[in-house]
């Protein structure tokens, strides 16, 4: 099985490394991250900073190179011991003069560890199993951090729209209250009607410093992301969300889904931890070589000798360790279970999710807004021709306000299902995917 996910792994790490992102998202310096970004911000711009300054993402790669360094650790072969030393010092002669008053046996020691029963070869396997986990998890933060700036920029945008709604509504209604007044002055309409208006006109002006302030929080959500300096000058977007007027392509198999394949890393990870565990019990050897140099006439001149070492399970034969990487492995392997009936019971709500806020916010868009764009023209011209009732055109215009407050609530809604769906049934590399196209793994031969 780990094959098989190595094999996967290569067939999908071609996003980060195709667009040349990935390894300069370690080496980007404090200065880089410093600057701004220029407005109005483009998405490819926003990913590019994202992968080279967020700081769950520098982090995911600081650990992959962790996991690189614990590959070749496990590949070492245990240095050999040099000893170098000096007996039979007799403290009363002391240690000068010649050979023949002063016999001092001077000796020298190699000492190398041979390790027996596979286990460089298991340690191996762990590493490697460990490093193909770390990758896939490094694919994942990458998806998770491309999720938070979907957000944060269909955040944004409708922010955005719903300020500008809010700014067009409050046009509308001073030249409301303008005619209002006008038709107060001659008598057409009484105080409390104009009342009336001077409050609907206050409301707005309330709602739009809402709309403000709700799209500088979500500028100060998108900015965090993006890893901008706090004082950055406004932000701005240049496009909406680029899956906007996409298609949902058919969702990624399971076996090459980040958090799936990470686990089933980590089960072959655990399976070589149990296997070397069982190795402890197969005892290692260490030889020596040792050279003595005891003069005459009291010594033997140059000598050497062999030695050979083993441990003696006296005490234990490593049964904690057994037990644990027992535990350890069925632990992974339960892990495992239970991400895949997760991810498969919620593929089918998200989808279903999906489904139902574009159906909604596609029958606002298509037929109850333009019905109401009409209707409230319809209205506006009625009352300065004073067809109808003051009372009539504000209702209809508060009830035409909410239906367009209510297409953007209802896009932002949709945008945030379907950049859900993407990131948790897709990886998309092979797909040309407009927001989950960079989600990838470093090359497997790294």
């Amino acid at each position: 099985m780990l094959s098989i996910s190595r094999l996967v792994a290569g067939y999908v790490s071609v996003a980060l490394c195709g667009v040349g992102l990935f390894a300069p998202a370690f080496a980007a310096s404090e200065a880089v991250c410093a600057d701004t970004l220029a407005t109005p911000i483009e998405w490819s711009r926003a990913v590019e900073r994202l992968v080279r300054c967020n700081a769950d993402v520098r982090l995911a790669l600081v650990q992959l190179d962790s996991a690189r360094a614990e590959r070749t650790i496990a590949g070492q072969i245990p240095n050999p011991q040099a000893s170098f030393g000096a007996a039979s010092i007799n403290p009363q002669k002391g240690v000068k003069g010649g050979n023949q008053q002063y016999q001092i046996d001077w000796l020298a020691r190699i000492d190398q560890l041979i390790e027996r029963g596979g286990k460089r070869e298991l340690r191996i396997s762990q590493a490697e199993s460990g490093l193909l986990a770390s990758r896939w998890q490094s694919a994942d933060t990458m998806r998770t951090a491309l999720l938070a700036l979907s957000h944060a920029w269909s955040e944004l945008w409708a922010a955005q729209d719903r300020e500008l709604l809010l700014d067009t509504a409050l046009i509308d209604f001073r030249r409301i209250e303008e005619v209002s007044r006008l038709r107060y002055n001659a008598g057409d309409i009484a105080q409390a009607d104009l009342s009336r208006v001077v409050i609907d006109l206050q409301r707005i002006e309330n709602d739009r410093e809402q709309a403000r302030a709700e799209r500088l929080r979500a500028q100060q959500v998108l900015a965090f992301v993006l890893m901008l300096p706090p004082d950055s000058a406004e932000i701005r977007l240049s496009s909406p969300w680029p899956a906007l007027q996409g298609t949902f392509p058919e969702p990624d198999a399971m076996v090459i889904r980040p958090e799936i394949a990470a686990a089933e890393a980590l089960v072959e990870k655990t399976r070589s931890a149990r296997e070397l565990a069982r190795t402890l019990g197969t005892r290692d050897v260490v030889v020596g070589v040792q050279a003595d140099r005891y003069p005459a006439p009291a010594g033997d001149g140059n000598t050497f000798g062999l030695y050979a070492s083993v441990p003696l399970f006296t005490w234990h034969r490593y049964e904690g360790e057994l037990a644990k990487s027992e535990s350890d492995y069925t632990a992974a392997l339960l892990t495992r279970q239970r991400l895949e009936n997760q991810t498969k019971t919620r593929q089918v709500q998200l989808l279903q999710e999906r489904e139902v806020s574009l159906g909604r916010w596609r029958r606002l868009r298509d037929n109850a807004l333009p019905l109401g764009d009409r209707v409230s023209a319809s209205i506006r011209l009625a009352y300065e021709q004073r067809a109808i009732s003051l009372l009539d055109m504000l209702d209809a215009l508060r009830v035409h306000r909410l239906l367009q407050i209510d297409t953007l609530e209802a896009r932002l809604q949709y945008e945030k299902s379907d950049a859900l769906a993407r990131a948790l049934l897709r990886i998309s590399p092979q797909a040309n995917d407009p927001v989950f196209r960079f989600v990838g793994i470093p090359e497997i031969n790294q």
